[in-house]
């Protein structure tokens, strides 16, 4: 009832919302006129195409600027709707493409150096058309993917950019493809072979390709660094950035940008979804109510142009089981989170080990390698699409596992929400100097013990001392989810040697790993307390 939704909404907070959409009816939109084609200069003479959309002045007014990159592979038409969108609200929006894809010139930069003062020439370009009637203290970066990488690599250079947009981007670009020392060679291998398809890759891509398959780390980083966004350059300026990254994303992680949310000291936004790559933000790209897009729109009609909006929170995160449900924090860390510390103890005779909050006996365990365990991430490409578009969740039968090449371990838990970060430490002696090992999150069924993947990850070692003992660490992909009932009634943690995601280190079949049962042997979890009511946690 009414009554109802004001006593748990509040008045005041009702009126505002009242009162903003009283505003939307009231503002007229412009009218849009769309320039495509246009050539830009760069300044090494490459000739980037751009498209842009222009709001129609009814005086001397001027317009906020978005300037959008295109995604990885995508031409710069993937914002036409959103641009439209965005004139008829009184934007300039100029879409373009980046060197060496379609109708620009040049070879593929991989948003290095030759990208970023792109970035400065496409901005200079839009600020100089005068009649355009461009406001120059008021620009922003928008993209998805590529383009958001872009948006943030741009602000970070230049200082005309006022806010960000950046959605399913990255933010330390080594952790795209080579976290935790392990390439990412389903993703990469897709990534280097469209920019063949479609695009013109310089050399340098396929050499690093190359490099960071065979594991050589430094060779990676001095690429990476270059494409890392620098946050004290931000924090300078105080850069307002809203970021929305996807839990199921194999490209740029979750946890990735949730460290990035925890140590940016600006103005800030993350919303966390479920979906795999820019699948939360693809349904605005074609005009559908999209709530990223909304949320996005508002971070830029409050920063470009002043507008006045109920505040929103400084972290939200889409609940798996219920994705009617987005939980919500001002704060993060957050008080509401307790980690708690879970150890295993060796499984020994029986089929598993146990999760406890009690130390361990120091004991040790091994598993050797094999491709073929029983327990796997789901099918490449196809598994993590298949969660996210019909709900088939990526499943493992614990029981049927191989014991020679695997370990479990398993907890009863009572009803609990995760959201958050898993971080694992293991206690390890490997065989051989080179080794990776896979770590898997499930929440298992009390009965059938069929796990159901959460979350996961994975530490790679190319150049270890073989047979020395050491400590290591794994953030695993970070989470929201509710575990409990018979069907999740029990947390499992779950290790071996190969996933189809990742470039294996070493495939010798007398590798071997032993784990060490001790107080650096343990996983932490995310236990979130869950609060009722629109005004504590949950939007519903």
């Amino acid at each position: 009832s009414f009554c109802t939704m004001v006593g748990h909404v509040g008045a005041a907070s009702l009126l505002r919302r009242l009162l903003v959409l009283a505003f939307f009816f009231v503002v007229e939109s412009y009218e849009v006129k769309t320039l495509n084609f246009l050539k830009i200069t760069s300044f090494d003479g490459t000739v980037l195409r751009a498209d842009v959309s222009l709001p129609k002045a009814r005086g001397s007014e001027k317009f906020p600027v978005l300037i959008m990159a295109n995604s990885w592979s995508v031409p710069q038409i993937e914002y036409v709707v959103q641009a439209q969108e965005l004139a008829r609200d009184g934007y300039i929006v100029l879409e373009y493409e980046t060197r060496g894809w379609y109708h620009s010139g040049g070879e593929i930069d991989c948003a290095g150096l030759k990208d970023q003062r792109d970035i400065s020439e496409v901005i200079s370009f839009a600020l100089n058309q005068s009649d355009w009637q461009p406001d120059i203290d008021r620009v922003a970066m928008v993209g998805i993917s590529y383009g958001a990488g872009l948006a943030l690599l741009g602000a970070d250079r230049d200082p005309r950019v006022k806010v960000v947009v950046a959605m399913s981007g990255w933010t330390v670009f080594i952790n795209a493809l080579f976290k935790g020392g392990s390439p990412s060679k389903v993703w990469g291998t897709l990534l280097v072979l469209v920019s063949h398809i479609v695009g013109k890759p310089e050399p340098l891509i396929d050499q690093v390709y190359h490099q960071m398959l065979a594991g050589n780390i430094t060779g990676f980083e001095e690429f990476a660094q270059e494409r890392t966004v620098n946050l004290s350059t931000l924090e300078a300026r105080k850069v307002p950035i809203f970021m929305s990254n996807n839990f199921e994303d194999r490209v740029f992680s979750p946890d990735d940008a949730l460290t990035f949310l925890e140590r940016y000291q600006g103005p800030k936004r993350l919303m966390l979804n479920q979906g795999i790559h820019a699948s939360a933000e693809i349904p605005g790209l074609f005009g559908l109510k999209n709530h990223v897009w909304i949320e996005a729109k508002r971070w830029l009609a409050t920063h470009l142009k002043g507008e006045v909006f109920p505040a929103p929170p400084l972290l939200e995160m889409q609940l798996r089981s219920n994705k009617q449900q987005r939980e919500q924090f001002d704060l993060w860390p957050s008080a509401r989170i307790e980690y708690t510390t879970l150890v295993p103890s060796p499984r020994g005779s029986a089929a598993f080990g146990q999760l406890s909050t009690a130390p361990s006996s120091q004991q040790s365990e091994a598993i050797t390698f094999s491709k073929s365990t029983g327990i796997s991430a789901g099918l490449p490409y196809v598994g993590e699409a298949m969660q996210v578009w019909i709900d088939h969740r990526i499943k493992s039968k614990l029981l049927s596992s191989s014991r020679q090449h695997a370990i479990w371990y398993y907890k009863d838990i009572s009803n609990m929400r995760l959201c958050g970060t898993p971080r694992l430490t293991l206690d390890l002696t490997a065989s051989h100097s080179k080794w990776q090992i896979v770590a898997y999150l499930f929440g298992v069924n009390r009965r059938t013990k069929v796990g159901t993947l959460i979350s996961h990850g994975s530490v790679t070692c190319w150049n270890c001392t073989a047979g020395s003992r050491g400590t290591h660490h794994i953030d695993l992909r970070t989470l929201c989810e509710d575990l409990g009932g018979w069907g999740m009634g029990g947390i499992g943690l779950a290790l071996n040697m190969f996933s189809e995601l990742y470039q294996p280190a070493n495939q010798e079949e007398s590798l071997a790993i032993n784990l060490h049962y001790s107080s650096n042997f343990s996983l932490v979890v995310p236990i979130t307390e869950i609060r009722d009511g629109p005004d504590e946690s949950i939007i519903l």
